[in-house]
Protein backbone atom coordinates (compact mmCIF):
# COMPACT_ATOMS: atom_id res chain seq x y z
CA UNK A 1 0.00 0.00 0.00
CA UNK A 2 2.60 2.12 0.67
CA UNK A 3 4.77 2.79 -1.98
CA UNK A 4 7.95 5.13 -3.13
CA UNK A 5 5.96 8.07 -3.19
CA UNK A 6 3.33 7.61 -0.09
CA UNK A 7 6.74 6.89 1.71
CA UNK A 8 8.00 10.37 0.72
CA UNK A 9 5.07 12.15 1.44
CA UNK A 10 5.25 9.82 4.76
CA UNK A 11 8.96 11.06 5.53
CA UNK A 12 8.31 14.85 4.97
CA UNK A 13 5.47 14.90 7.31
CA UNK A 14 6.92 13.63 10.30
CA UNK A 15 9.86 15.49 9.79
CA UNK A 16 7.93 18.81 10.02
CA UNK A 17 5.59 17.02 12.56
CA UNK A 18 8.52 16.28 14.84
CA UNK A 19 10.04 19.05 15.14
CA UNK A 20 7.39 21.99 15.48
CA UNK A 21 5.97 19.75 18.24
CA UNK A 22 8.98 20.26 20.09
CA UNK A 23 8.81 23.97 19.04
CA UNK A 24 5.10 24.54 19.87
CA UNK A 25 5.00 22.76 23.14
CA UNK A 26 8.11 24.25 24.27
CA UNK A 27 6.80 27.81 23.45
CA UNK A 28 3.53 27.19 24.95
CA UNK A 29 4.65 25.59 28.21
CA UNK A 30 7.46 28.51 28.59
CA UNK A 31 5.69 31.11 27.64
CA UNK A 32 2.50 30.41 28.89
CA UNK A 33 2.21 28.45 32.01
CA UNK A 34 5.86 29.44 33.14
CA UNK A 35 5.04 33.23 33.04
CA UNK A 36 1.99 32.07 35.23
CA UNK A 37 3.54 29.78 37.23
CA UNK A 38 5.58 32.49 37.79
CA UNK A 39 3.37 35.29 39.06
CA UNK A 40 2.15 33.02 41.25
CA UNK A 41 5.36 33.04 42.72
CA UNK A 42 6.94 29.38 41.66
CA UNK A 43 10.97 29.88 41.84
CA UNK A 44 13.42 28.12 39.71
CA UNK A 45 13.23 25.01 41.24
CA UNK A 46 9.68 24.48 41.59
CA UNK A 47 9.15 25.85 37.95
CA UNK A 48 12.21 22.55 37.12
CA UNK A 49 9.77 20.53 39.57
CA UNK A 50 6.80 20.87 37.76
CA UNK A 51 7.85 21.23 33.95
CA UNK A 52 7.22 17.45 33.10
CA UNK A 53 3.69 17.66 34.82
CA UNK A 54 2.53 20.25 32.63
CA UNK A 55 3.92 18.75 29.25
CA UNK A 56 1.10 15.99 28.81
CA UNK A 57 -1.19 18.36 29.82
CA UNK A 58 -0.64 20.35 26.53
CA UNK A 59 -0.66 17.50 24.40
CA UNK A 60 -4.48 17.42 23.58
CA UNK A 61 -3.89 21.14 21.91
CA UNK A 62 -0.19 20.90 20.91
CA UNK A 63 -0.94 17.50 19.07
CA UNK A 64 -3.63 18.93 16.28
CA UNK A 65 -2.01 22.25 15.62
CA UNK A 66 1.40 20.44 15.58
CA UNK A 67 -0.42 18.38 12.40
CA UNK A 68 -2.17 20.79 10.96
CA UNK A 69 1.06 22.90 10.61
CA UNK A 70 3.28 19.56 9.01
CA UNK A 71 0.29 18.84 6.67
CA UNK A 72 -0.21 22.54 5.84
CA UNK A 73 3.52 23.05 5.44
CA UNK A 74 4.58 19.48 3.15
CA UNK A 75 1.18 19.80 1.01
CA UNK A 76 1.57 23.38 0.43
CA UNK A 77 5.16 22.92 -0.83
CA UNK A 78 4.03 20.17 -3.03
CA UNK A 79 1.54 22.18 -4.78
CA UNK A 80 3.86 25.21 -5.09
CA UNK A 81 6.02 22.87 -6.47
CA UNK A 82 3.70 21.57 -9.15
CA UNK A 83 4.28 17.86 -7.84
CA UNK A 84 0.40 17.68 -7.46
CA UNK A 85 0.05 18.82 -11.13
CA UNK A 86 2.87 16.07 -12.35
CA UNK A 87 1.12 13.47 -9.73
CA UNK A 88 -2.20 13.87 -11.03
CA UNK A 89 -0.72 14.10 -14.68
CA UNK A 90 0.49 10.73 -14.30
CA UNK A 91 -3.04 9.03 -13.39
CA UNK A 92 -2.24 8.75 -9.92
CA UNK A 93 -5.20 9.74 -8.11
CA UNK A 94 -4.91 12.47 -5.19
CA UNK A 95 -6.04 10.86 -2.25
CA UNK A 96 -2.70 8.17 -2.74
CA UNK A 97 -0.52 11.20 -0.95
CA UNK A 98 -3.37 11.61 1.14
CA UNK A 99 -3.60 8.47 2.85
CA UNK A 100 0.08 9.27 5.18
CA UNK A 101 -1.36 12.42 6.79
CA UNK A 102 -4.88 10.62 7.39
CA UNK A 103 -2.90 7.49 8.81
CA UNK A 104 -0.85 9.66 10.83
CA UNK A 105 -3.63 11.90 12.39
CA UNK A 106 -5.52 8.53 13.14
CA UNK A 107 -2.66 6.98 14.94
CA UNK A 108 -1.97 10.05 17.04
CA UNK A 109 -5.98 10.34 17.66
CA UNK A 110 -5.71 6.85 19.48
CA UNK A 111 -2.76 7.87 20.73
CA UNK A 112 -3.86 11.18 22.77
CA UNK A 113 -7.14 9.08 23.07
CA UNK A 114 -5.12 6.69 25.29
CA UNK A 115 -2.90 8.98 27.08
CA UNK A 116 -6.15 10.63 28.32
CA UNK A 117 -7.74 7.92 30.14
CA UNK A 118 -4.84 7.60 32.84
CA UNK A 119 -1.97 9.47 32.02
CA UNK A 120 -2.95 13.18 31.41
CA UNK A 121 -5.66 13.05 34.41
CA UNK A 122 -2.71 11.61 36.59
CA UNK A 123 -0.34 14.09 35.68
CA UNK A 124 -2.65 16.94 36.21
CA UNK A 125 -3.29 15.22 39.64
CA UNK A 126 0.66 14.81 40.51
CA UNK A 127 0.75 18.85 39.07
CA UNK A 128 -2.25 20.14 41.89
CA UNK A 129 -0.65 17.60 44.53
CA UNK A 130 2.78 18.68 43.87
CA UNK A 131 1.95 22.58 44.31
CA UNK A 132 0.04 21.74 47.55
CA UNK A 133 2.74 19.83 49.09
CA UNK A 134 5.32 22.83 48.28
CA UNK A 135 2.60 25.65 49.64
CA UNK A 136 5.09 26.32 52.44
CA UNK A 137 8.01 26.25 50.18
CA UNK A 138 5.64 28.74 47.82
CA UNK A 139 5.32 31.45 50.55
CA UNK A 140 9.00 31.57 51.55
CA UNK A 141 9.45 32.32 48.20
CA UNK A 142 6.95 35.33 47.52
CA UNK A 143 8.42 36.28 50.88
CA UNK A 144 12.18 35.57 49.69
CA UNK A 145 11.05 37.65 46.20
CA UNK A 146 8.91 40.60 47.59
CA UNK A 147 9.90 40.55 50.79
CA UNK A 148 5.86 40.65 51.68
CA UNK A 149 2.64 38.54 50.99
CA UNK A 150 0.23 40.53 50.47
CA UNK A 151 -3.40 39.18 48.57
CA UNK A 152 -6.55 40.97 47.97
CA UNK A 153 -8.48 37.73 48.62
CA UNK A 154 -6.59 36.69 51.93
CA UNK A 155 -7.26 38.68 55.00
CA UNK A 156 -3.81 38.90 56.55
CA UNK A 157 -0.34 39.95 55.02
CA UNK A 158 3.12 39.48 56.16
CA UNK A 159 5.90 42.22 55.82
CA UNK A 160 9.55 40.94 56.36
CA UNK A 161 13.16 42.85 56.36
CA UNK A 162 15.20 39.49 55.45
CA UNK A 163 14.73 35.95 54.40
CA UNK A 164 17.55 33.73 56.39
CA UNK A 165 16.59 30.10 55.11
CA UNK A 166 13.19 29.07 57.20
CA UNK A 167 13.89 32.39 59.32
CA UNK A 168 11.42 35.31 58.48
CA UNK A 169 13.95 38.27 60.27
CA UNK A 170 12.16 41.37 61.48
CA UNK A 171 8.33 40.30 60.38
CA UNK A 172 5.58 41.90 60.79
CA UNK A 173 1.86 40.58 60.53
CA UNK A 174 -1.50 41.48 59.98
CA UNK A 175 -5.16 40.03 60.50
CA UNK A 176 -8.00 42.29 58.78
CA UNK A 177 -11.63 41.55 59.94
CA UNK A 178 -14.44 41.46 56.97
CA UNK A 179 -14.36 45.21 57.16
CA UNK A 180 -10.80 45.66 56.24
CA UNK A 181 -9.62 46.58 59.63
CA UNK A 182 -6.42 45.24 61.19
CA UNK A 183 -7.56 43.10 63.96
CA UNK A 184 -4.59 41.66 65.29
CA UNK A 185 -0.63 43.09 64.52
CA UNK A 186 2.04 40.83 65.33
CA UNK A 187 5.61 42.09 65.20
CA UNK A 188 8.82 39.84 66.17
CA UNK A 189 12.21 39.82 65.53
CA UNK A 190 11.74 36.37 63.99
CA UNK A 191 9.07 34.31 63.06
CA UNK A 192 8.84 31.33 60.85
CA UNK A 193 5.82 29.57 58.48
CA UNK A 194 4.42 25.72 59.10
CA UNK A 195 1.90 24.91 56.54
CA UNK A 196 -0.62 22.08 58.55
CA UNK A 197 -2.58 20.87 55.77
CA UNK A 198 -4.51 18.43 57.96
CA UNK A 199 -5.87 20.87 59.95
CA UNK A 200 -6.10 23.42 56.84
CA UNK A 201 -4.27 25.97 58.20
CA UNK A 202 -0.87 28.45 57.89
CA UNK A 203 1.07 28.63 61.45
CA UNK A 204 2.70 31.64 61.99
CA UNK A 205 5.54 31.14 64.78
CA UNK A 206 6.71 34.29 66.29
CA UNK A 207 9.36 35.04 68.59
CA UNK A 208 10.71 38.47 70.93
CA UNK A 209 8.18 41.03 69.79
CA UNK A 210 4.73 42.41 70.90
CA UNK A 211 1.07 41.81 69.62
CA UNK A 212 -1.88 43.63 69.55
CA UNK A 213 -5.23 42.35 69.38
CA UNK A 214 -9.03 43.09 69.15
CA UNK A 215 -8.50 46.19 67.63
CA UNK A 216 -5.38 46.96 69.39
CA UNK A 217 -7.20 47.06 72.89
CA UNK A 218 -5.28 44.12 74.26
CA UNK A 219 -1.38 43.89 73.92
CA UNK A 220 0.96 40.86 74.18
CA UNK A 221 4.48 40.85 75.00
CA UNK A 222 6.08 37.72 73.02
CA UNK A 223 9.13 36.99 74.96
CA UNK A 224 9.18 33.12 73.82
CA UNK A 225 7.00 32.36 71.14
CA UNK A 226 3.40 32.60 69.89
CA UNK A 227 1.81 30.69 67.32
CA UNK A 228 -1.02 32.61 65.03
CA UNK A 229 -3.02 30.19 62.96
CA UNK A 230 -4.65 31.26 59.74
CA UNK A 231 -6.32 29.58 57.15
CA UNK A 232 -4.37 28.64 54.17
CA UNK A 233 -4.39 31.16 51.40
CA UNK A 234 -6.40 30.63 48.16
CA UNK A 235 -3.08 30.23 45.99
CA UNK A 236 -2.33 27.45 43.97
CA UNK A 237 -4.41 24.57 43.79
CA UNK A 238 -7.58 24.03 44.85
CA UNK A 239 -7.69 20.63 47.41
CA UNK A 240 -11.21 19.33 45.45
CA UNK A 241 -9.91 16.93 43.37
CA UNK A 242 -11.57 17.91 40.18
CA UNK A 243 -12.99 16.55 36.99
CA UNK A 244 -9.92 16.54 34.78
CA UNK A 245 -7.73 14.76 37.75
CA UNK A 246 -9.92 11.57 37.50
CA UNK A 247 -8.96 8.61 35.51
CA UNK A 248 -11.31 6.90 33.02
CA UNK A 249 -11.85 4.89 35.78
CA UNK A 250 -12.68 6.84 38.52
CA UNK A 251 -14.25 9.73 36.42
CA UNK A 252 -17.15 7.25 35.30
CA UNK A 253 -17.53 5.98 38.95
CA UNK A 254 -17.88 9.12 40.09
CA UNK A 255 -20.75 10.04 37.89
CA UNK A 256 -22.51 7.17 38.93
CA UNK A 257 -22.10 7.80 42.03
CA UNK A 258 -23.22 11.34 41.86
CA UNK A 259 -26.26 10.37 40.25
CA UNK A 260 -26.95 7.58 42.66
CA UNK A 261 -26.68 10.90 45.36
CA UNK A 262 -28.88 13.18 42.64
CA UNK A 263 -31.78 10.34 42.70
CA UNK A 264 -31.63 10.11 46.44
CA UNK A 265 -31.56 13.56 46.82
CA UNK A 266 -34.96 14.42 44.28
CA UNK A 267 -36.66 11.67 46.62
CA UNK A 268 -36.56 13.06 49.71
CA UNK A 269 -37.66 16.18 48.23
CA UNK A 270 -40.57 14.58 46.62
CA UNK A 271 -41.28 12.89 50.16
CA UNK A 272 -41.21 16.43 51.74
CA UNK A 273 -43.51 18.01 49.44
CA UNK A 274 -46.15 16.82 50.59
CA UNK A 275 -44.99 17.84 54.83
CA UNK A 276 -44.44 21.22 53.19
CA UNK A 277 -41.05 21.94 56.00
CA UNK A 278 -39.97 24.55 54.10
CA UNK A 279 -36.33 24.68 56.35
CA UNK A 280 -35.32 21.67 55.83
CA UNK A 281 -36.38 21.30 51.57
CA UNK A 282 -34.67 24.35 50.61
CA UNK A 283 -31.76 23.17 52.25
CA UNK A 284 -31.95 19.85 50.38
CA UNK A 285 -32.58 21.92 47.10
CA UNK A 286 -29.75 23.48 47.03
CA UNK A 287 -27.84 20.62 48.44
CA UNK A 288 -29.81 19.30 44.59
CA UNK A 289 -28.73 22.34 43.05
CA UNK A 290 -24.71 21.92 44.01
CA UNK A 291 -24.82 18.12 42.88
CA UNK A 292 -26.20 19.09 39.85
CA UNK A 293 -23.25 20.68 38.93
CA UNK A 294 -20.59 18.75 39.80
CA UNK A 295 -22.72 16.20 37.70
CA UNK A 296 -22.38 18.30 35.09
CA UNK A 297 -18.99 18.87 35.44
CA UNK A 298 -18.28 15.16 35.26
CA UNK A 299 -20.40 14.25 32.22
CA UNK A 300 -18.84 17.39 30.56
CA UNK A 301 -15.43 16.00 30.89
CA UNK A 302 -16.28 12.48 30.00
CA UNK A 303 -17.83 13.82 26.82
CA UNK A 304 -14.71 16.09 25.89
CA UNK A 305 -12.60 13.64 26.42
CA UNK A 306 -12.65 11.81 23.35
CA UNK A 307 -13.73 14.73 21.43
CA UNK A 308 -10.61 16.58 21.93
CA UNK A 309 -8.67 13.78 21.44
CA UNK A 310 -10.21 12.73 17.50
CA UNK A 311 -9.66 16.34 16.64
CA UNK A 312 -6.75 15.87 14.81
CA UNK A 313 -8.39 13.46 12.28
CA UNK A 314 -10.59 16.51 11.55
CA UNK A 315 -7.71 19.18 11.40
CA UNK A 316 -5.99 17.22 8.64
CA UNK A 317 -9.34 16.60 6.75
CA UNK A 318 -9.38 20.64 6.18
CA UNK A 319 -5.51 21.45 6.17
CA UNK A 320 -5.10 18.77 3.25
CA UNK A 321 -7.32 20.12 0.37
CA UNK A 322 -6.66 23.93 2.28
CA UNK A 323 -2.70 23.53 1.98
CA UNK A 324 -3.26 21.93 -1.49
CA UNK A 325 -5.30 24.92 -2.87
CA UNK A 326 -3.24 28.10 -1.60
CA UNK A 327 0.26 26.50 -2.90
CA UNK A 328 2.09 28.25 -0.26
CA UNK A 329 6.14 27.08 0.02
CA UNK A 330 6.47 29.53 3.30
CA UNK A 331 5.50 27.89 6.44
CA UNK A 332 3.83 30.68 8.60
CA UNK A 333 1.46 32.07 5.67
CA UNK A 334 0.54 27.91 4.71
CA UNK A 335 -0.02 27.22 8.63
CA UNK A 336 -2.12 30.57 9.10
CA UNK A 337 -3.90 29.59 6.39
CA UNK A 338 -5.69 26.95 7.53
CA UNK A 339 -5.45 27.21 11.46
CA UNK A 340 -7.26 30.70 11.22
CA UNK A 341 -10.71 28.96 9.91
CA UNK A 342 -10.04 26.43 12.38
CA UNK A 343 -10.04 28.88 15.23
CA UNK A 344 -12.76 30.54 14.54
CA UNK A 345 -15.09 27.80 14.28
CA UNK A 346 -13.85 24.71 16.17
CA UNK A 347 -13.17 26.46 19.26
CA UNK A 348 -15.74 28.74 19.60
CA UNK A 349 -18.07 25.57 19.38
CA UNK A 350 -16.66 23.53 21.48
CA UNK A 351 -16.63 26.44 24.59
CA UNK A 352 -20.05 26.56 24.04
CA UNK A 353 -20.67 23.21 24.49
CA UNK A 354 -18.67 22.87 27.06
CA UNK A 355 -20.04 26.18 28.99
CA UNK A 356 -23.47 24.93 28.19
CA UNK A 357 -23.15 21.77 29.45
CA UNK A 358 -21.63 21.75 32.52
CA UNK A 359 -24.58 24.59 33.56
CA UNK A 360 -26.76 21.71 32.10
CA UNK A 361 -28.34 23.45 29.74
CA UNK A 362 -27.48 20.59 26.86
CA UNK A 363 -26.19 17.29 26.54
CA UNK A 364 -22.73 17.59 26.20
CA UNK A 365 -22.23 14.31 24.58
CA UNK A 366 -23.44 15.34 21.25
CA UNK A 367 -22.80 18.87 21.69
CA UNK A 368 -19.27 18.68 22.20
CA UNK A 369 -18.91 17.12 18.52
CA UNK A 370 -20.19 19.88 16.84
CA UNK A 371 -16.45 21.35 16.24
CA UNK A 372 -15.38 18.13 15.12
CA UNK A 373 -18.33 17.53 12.87
CA UNK A 374 -18.35 20.98 11.11
CA UNK A 375 -14.63 20.19 10.54
CA UNK A 376 -15.30 16.98 8.90
CA UNK A 377 -18.50 18.00 6.80
CA UNK A 378 -16.08 20.84 5.51
CA UNK A 379 -12.98 18.50 4.62
CA UNK A 380 -15.31 15.86 2.92
CA UNK A 381 -16.67 18.78 0.80
CA UNK A 382 -13.44 20.13 0.44
CA UNK A 383 -11.69 16.65 -0.74
CA UNK A 384 -14.59 16.05 -2.95
CA UNK A 385 -13.70 19.35 -4.98
CA UNK A 386 -10.14 18.92 -4.62
CA UNK A 387 -10.50 15.37 -6.92
CA UNK A 388 -12.98 16.49 -9.26
CA UNK A 389 -11.03 19.51 -10.01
Amino acid sequence: MYGLLQRYVLYELLRVFLLSLVVITTILVMVGLIAEASQQGFGPDQILKVLPLLVPGTLPYTVPATTLFAVAVVYGRLSHDNEVTAIKAAGIPISKILWPAWHIALLLSAGVFLLYQDYIPAMHHRLRAATWGDLEELIYTILKRDLCFHRPEVNYSIWVKEVQGRRLIRATFKKRDASGRDEIIAQAREAEIKVDLDEGVVKVLMRHGQMSRDFGATYISIDDEEVIPVPIPPIGAARRIRARELTRAQLYAQIEKVGQQLAQLRDQIAKLAAQQPQGERAQLEQQLEYKNRDYYELVTEAAVRPALAVSTFFYVLVGCPVGIWFHRRDYLSAFVTCFLPIVLTYYPLMMLAINLGKEGRVDPTLTVWLGNGTLGAAGAIMLYLLQRR
